[in-house]
């Protein structure tokens, strides 16, 4: 009997060492909300969405990362971080691995990951932006919406992020293409590159950036069509007052001619202790005059924090789609919006972090 005791503390022991060893963080958001949601006054009233009350599980998610310190000031990092359904029992997000999630060193000449993770277009670039109410449908920075149409999270990807350097930083991205499939007897080339810079002093904080996408549309007599992104962005934080503002451009080369829109946002966010109010705008210009497809979103919002980890919020936005715009939530969106719709959507929910 006192064999087998001592057998099972053994095995016990063999298998917690590793974890034991290994400095590892596990770490996560669940951020959960109740929610009405409606997509009306579309071109076509048949593509009309009508109200829908629904519990959306936000961008919830649940990681892993860990430090090895090399010597020298040497560091290897890693990170897997999956996107979690806390509100349908994951039925829509079964392969693990889907966010940021990547292997690199990090030393005296910066930082480089390999992997599946946010172009530094997307992380540095909307570094001034006033977002509150990120995360939810409320969120005015994200490619299917307004503004930030050009942030991604490239696969493949290898990103370098340089020292700071009296509060400048800047960065790199390169998306491989790894298909590389053959048209008309040529190879295409949909690679990525991604350009980055933020600049922090005091309460001051700005961001650039730059998204070129290789032959984003079909090649037309031998001629690459790419799209590109260039992004702006400044905030200002003053006591318990914050401010941003933030542009974007992109131009979208077709066999049609050059399509180039704008779009911008302010945003500001008031704390009075635990609560938080806020209010953001973004529009999208038409491309040309008359090309009706354009479109605005305004979010109201208000957070109650009731620890430093968990918070409580409520919020309302509308997306104003023009009569050939499709514009849509970015998160827990609401997918088949005709042109023309007007997404609208209202809830309370609560996150805790940990």
């Amino acid at each position: 009997m006192l064999n087998k005791k001592l057998l099972a503390v053994a095995v016990s022991a063999a298998l917690i060492a590793p974890f034991a060893m290994a400095d590892v963080t596990i770490y996560g958001t669940i951020n959960e909300s109740i929610e009405s949601v409606k997509a009306t006054g579309a071109t076509n009233a048949a593509n009309d969405i009508n109200t829908i009350g629904r519990v959306s599980s936000n961008t919830s998610k649940l990681g892993f990362k860990g430090v090895d310190d090399l010597g020298d000031g040497m560091k290897a990092v890693w990170q897997i971080e999956q996107e979690i359904s806390m509100d349908d029992g994951g039925t829509r997000k079964g392969t693990f691995a889907t966010r940021n999630s990547f292997v690199g060193l990090d030393g005296k000449f910066g930082k480089v990951l390999l992997g599946n993770n946010d172009s530094v277009y997307k992380s540095m670039g909307k570094a001034g932006i006033v977002n509150p109410m990120a995360d939810t449908i409320g969120d005015i920075c994200v490619d299917k919406g307004v503004i930030c149409r050009g942030d991604s999270r490239l696969q493949n990807s290898v990103s370098y992020y340089s020292p700071v350097y009296n509060g400048l930083q800047g960065g790199m991205s390169y998306g491989f293409d790894e298909t590389r499939t053959e048209v008309g007897g040529v190879r295409t080339d949909k690679a990525r590159l991604s350009l980055g810079a933020t600049y922090n002093y005091g309460d001051f904080v700005a961001g650039l950036g730059y998204d070129l996408r290789k032959q984003a549309n079909a090649a037309v007599g031998g001629l690459d069509r790419d799209q590109s992104f260039l992004k702006l962005s400044a905030g200002y934080s003053f006591g318990d007052t914050k401010v941003g503002v933030g542009y974007e451009h992109e131009k979208n080369e077709k066999s049609s001619g050059d399509v180039k829109q704008n779009a911008w946002t302010i945003g500001a966010e008031q704390k009075f202790g635990n609560l938080g109010v806020n209010l953001a705008y973004a529009k999208l210009d038409e491309s040309a005059s008359g090309a009706k497809d354009g479109a605005d979103q305004w979010t109201l919002g208000a957070t109650y924090s009731l620890s430093k980890r968990t918070q409580t919020y409520a919020y309302y936005t509308r997306i104003h789609n023009e009569d050939s715009a499709t514009r849509t939530f970015g998160n827990a969106g609401l997918s088949g919006v005709g042109a023309g719709s007007n997404p609208t959507g209202m809830g309370v929910g609560m996150k805790v972090t940990f």
